[in-house]
C-alpha cells in the first residue's frame, strides 16, 4: 500500500488507529468536543522530579502506597501530567489545581469547570477532557492468557459463546476491548471499578454503542455514548461520554508542550 494511502487508511473509521499530534498554541474545548490525550509515561521519567512538585499532599501519600518503584513513578507522572493538561485549559499553574472526589472516588475539579477522567496501563496513560459531558476512559494492554479460559469468568453464557466462537487473536482483542468499554462506562457514571459481568456481552461488539443508564431524579434515562479505539500498538481503549456522539480530538502530551 502506498505511504499516503496507508496513512489515510489509518486515520479512518470509528475504532481505527488515529494520529495523535502535539497541540500548537492555546487549547479550547468547543461545543460538542471531547479531547483525548496520550502520554507515554516511561519516556518522560527524566521529568519526574519537576512534575512531582505539582502534586498535593494526598497524591504524594497515595504514591507512597505503591511497593514497586516503577508503579509509584508511573502514578506520579500520570497524576502530574493530568495537572499540566488541565492547567492548559484553565490558564493556571498545575500545582494550584484542587481536586475533590465523588462517593466512589472519582476525581473532579473543585468548581467543576472542566470534566475529565484518566486511565493508565503499564507505561501508557490516557486522559479524556470535556467541557460539559461526564466522561470515562479506560486503556488496557492486550496480553495473552487472561482471556484463555473465558468459561472460568462470571460471564453470562451469551458472552462466553461470543468469545469462544472467535479465533485468536480476535478473541483476545474482543475481550480486552469489551473490558475497556465496560470500565469506561462505569467510570463515566462515577461507579468506580465495581465490575458487574451481567451485561458483558453488550460491550463485546466491535462498534460504537449507545446505552441508556438507570433513570435519574428527573425520570429520564441518561444516554451514554461508548467509543472504542486503539491508542498505540498492543493496547486497546474506550471512551464513554454522557449524551450523544461527540467530535474527538487526539493530542499527544510531551514535557515541552
Amino acid at each position: 500500500m502506498p505511504q499516503k494511502m496507508r496513512r489515510n487508511h489509518q486515520m479512518k473509521g470509528t475504532s481505527g488507529c488515529r494520529r495523535w499530534v502535539r497541540p500548537q498554541g492555546s487549547l479550547e474545548l468547543k461545543q460538542g468536543e471531547i479531547h483525548l490525550w496520550r502520554a507515554d509515561l516511561d519516556r518522560h521519567m527524566d521529568s519526574l522530579p519537576v512534575l512531582e512538585q505539582t502534586l498535593d499532599a494526598g497524591e504524594r501519600e497515595k504514591a507512597g502506597e505503591f511497593h514497586s518503584e516503577a508503579d509509584r513513578n508511573r502514578f506520579i507522572l500520570a497524576r502530574a501530567i493530568l495537572r499540566t493538561i488541565l492547567a492548559k485549559y484553565l490558564n493556571t499553574q498545575p500545582g494550584q489545581l484542587t481536586f475533590c472526589y465523588g462517593p466512589q472516588g472519582k476525581p473532579e475539579l473543585a468548581g467543576g469547570s472542566v470534566r475529565f477522567n484518566v486511565s493508565h496501563s503499564d507505561g501508557l496513560a490516557l486522559y479524556a477532557i470535556s467541557g460539559v459531558h461526564d466522561v470515562g476512559v479506560d486503556v488496557e494492554r492486550v496480553r495473552p492468557g487472561v482471556e484463555e479460559d473465558v468459561a472460568g469468568w462470571l460471564f453470562p453464557l451469551r458472552a462466553i459463546r461470543f468469545l469462544e466462537a472467535l479465533p485468536q487473536p480476535a478473541r483476545r482483542h474482543a475481550f480486552f476491548q469489551g473490558w475497556a468499554r465496560m470500565e469506561a462506562y462505569q467510570k463515566a457514571r462515577g461507579e468506580g471499578l465495581a465490575l458487574s459481568f451481567e451485561n458483558f456481552e453488550t460491550f463485546l461488539h466491535q462498534r460504537d454503542l449507545v446505552l441508556f443508564g438507570p433513570r435519574e431524579d428527573l425520570g429520564e434515562a441518561a444516554q451514554w455514548w461508548l467509543h472504542g479505539f486503539f491508542p498505540r500498538r498492543g493496547y486497546v481503549a474506550a471512551l464513554a461520554a454522557r449524551g450523544h456522539k461527540c467530535r474527538l480530538r487526539y493530542w499527544r502530551w510531551h514535557a515541552s508542550n
